[in-house]
C-alpha cells in the first residue's frame, strides 16, 4: 500500500504598522523563496491602521490581509492573526525582515519534525548600534528570575509554534508581547529551542526617535514583567 503523507500547513502572521517601504520586499521573498516539501503556506498580514500603502501593497501580493480600524499595537495584531489562522503550525514574522525573510524555514523545520514546541529565532550582532542594551538585559534578567530559565532571544519576534500552544498563548499588549509569551511558555513546560537565523531588521538609533522607541519598550516590558510576577 503506498505511504500517503499528509499534507502540513504553516499560517505566518505577519503585524505591520507603516511598512509600506519593506512589506512588499518581505513579502515577495515568502512567496518566492520559502519552501518545505509537503508543505504550505498561509500568510496573513496583519494591518495595524497604518496611514501608508501596507494594506495595499500586501493585497497586491495576493495574501491575506486583515485591516484594523486603528493602531492597537504588536499584542493585538498578533491576536486577530491569531484568529484567522487556520495551520498546524504557526508563525509570528515581522513585517520589516525583508528578503532575510526566507531564513523563517529555519526555525519551522524543527516544529515540523516534532524537535521543538516553540522555536524562537536568534539574530546575530546588529549592524549598527542602537541603544545601551538596558532594555534586553531588564528583559533578560527579569524572564530569568522569574522562570528560572535563561532565553537569550527573548525578544525576538520572530517565533513559530505547534498550534495548540499558539492558540493557549496570553498575548500581552505593547512590546511586552514577546517577554511575556517567553515567560508563559517555559511555565507551560514548552520544549523552546532557539535558533541561529541570518536575519535582519529595522535597527532604532541613537537619535530622539530611537531614545522614545526604547522608552516605551522599557516601560511595557516592566509593566509586563510585575504583571507576571501576580500570575
Amino acid at each position: 500500500m503506498e505511504n500517503h503523507r499528509v499534507k502540513r500547513l504553516v499560517s505566518i502572521i505577519i503585524p505591520a504598522y507603516n511598512e509600506e517601504k519593506i512589506i512588499g520586499e518581505t513579502l515577495i521573498t515568502l512567496l518566492k523563496e520559502c519552501s518545505i516539501e509537503n508543505v504550505s503556506f498561509e500568510i496573513i498580514v496583519v494591518d495595524d491602521g497604518s496611514t501608508d500603502q501596507t494594506a495595499v501593497i500586501a493585497k497586491k501580493m495576493g495574501v491575506h490581509v486583515v485591516r484594523l480600524a486603528k493602531n492597537v499595537g504588536k499584542g493585538d495584531s498578533l491576536k486577530e492573526g491569531l484568529k484567522k489562522s487556520t495551520g498546524d503550525t504557526i508563525v509570528f514574522l515581522d513585517a520589516d525582515v525583508g528578503s532575510s525573510s526566507k531564513e523563517v524555514v529555519k526555525i519551522i523545520t524543527p516544529i515540523l519534525n516534532d524537535r521543538a514546541d516553540v522555536v524562537i529565532a536568534r539574530f546575530g550582532k546588529a549592524k549598527r548600534k542602537g541603544g545601551f542594551g538596558i532594555v534586553k538585559k531588564i528583559s533578560l534578567y527579569g524572564t530569568k528570575l522569574l522562570t528560572g530559565q535563561y532565553i537569550q532571544s527573548v525578544l525576538s519576534g520572530q517565533r513559530a509554534f505547534k498550534e495548540e500552544i499558539a492558540k493557549k498563548l496570553r498575548i500581552e499588549k505593547g512590546f511586552g508581547a514577546e517577554v511575556g509569551m517567553t515567560i508563559d511558555l517555559v511555565r507551560m513546560g514548552c520544549r523552546i529551542h532557539e535558533c541561529d537565523v541570518n536575519m535582519h531588521h529595522d535597527e532604532t538609533g541613537r537619535n530622539l526617535k530611537g531614545f522614545l522607541h526604547r522608552g516605551r519598550q522599557l516601560l511595557d516590558i516592566s509593566f509586563t514583567l510585575l504583571k507576571k510576577i501576580w500570575q
